[in-house]
């Protein structure tokens, strides 16, 4: 009996994690991340590959279908995964990350900087040596992982978390700063000819997040 019910046991453990393998959107089911410039590219270049095939739609047609078959997607994944959620949590075979689906076009660079009698002066520029504060933690392959999460809408609880991490060890390093100030800064990578060319890259910082240094007694 040993066999056949191994074999059953392999199945259902195939299937399982199958199901859970295939593609998904769950990071994206935010309409608000839809407007990120990012994806924005991304739908106005299969919008002009659709018109090139003969098919008429605008962007924002496709970018309404496109939510409604995620939604109408989503919804029947979440029922079929249903029966296996106890074994993906107590066998710890759930699927934590999603293969990449496009190259990121307007990446963000985090910026810290503290407030030192009233002037702001940084003291870590992501993947910039010279502003390298902290760098073995915040260059840390798992943290690039982090600080890219945190530049997406849904993430403001997490970002603030990390500028309160930032502030307690910002107020033991230095010890004359008020304030310390994270905020991020979006450009669009160029592409091969702006290179070539030598084309400035320009971008802008977004809002910042401001915290002020609570010294320990």
């Amino acid at each position: 009996m040993w066999p056949h019910i191994r074999t059953v046991l392999v199945t259902l453990h195939l299937i399982a994690i199958t199901l859970l393998a295939l593609p998904a959107p769950e990071g994206g089911m935010d309409r608000q991340s839809w407007q990120n410039p990012t994806v924005q590219e991304e739908l106005h270049a299969w919008t002009q590959t659709l018109n090139s095939c003969g098919i008429a739609i605008t962007q924002p047609e496709l970018e309404d279908r496109l939510w409604t078959f995620a939604q109408s997607y989503m919804a029947i994944r979440s029922e079929v995964l249903q029966p296996f959620l106890p074994y993906y949590h107590y066998c710890g075979t759930f699927q934590g990350w999603r293969m990449f689906v496009g190259p990121h076009r307007y990446p963000l660079v985090l910026h810290i900087e503290v407030a030192e009698h009233g002037q702001w002066r940084p003291i870590y520029v992501e993947r910039d040596a010279q502003y390298r504060w902290r760098a073995r933690q915040l260059n840390s392959y798992r943290f690039r992982a982090v600080l890219f999460r945190l530049g997406w809408p849904g993430y403001e609880g997490e970002l603030k978390r990390l500028a309160h991490w930032v502030a307690t060890e910002a107020a033991r390093d230095f010890p004359e700063a008020e304030q310390v100030r994270l905020r991020f800064y979006q450009r669009r990578t160029p592409s091969p000819d702006e290179v070539r060319a030598g084309a400035p890259i320009t971008g802008e910082f977004g809002p910042a997040l401001e915290v002020p240094l609570r010294r320990q007694p």
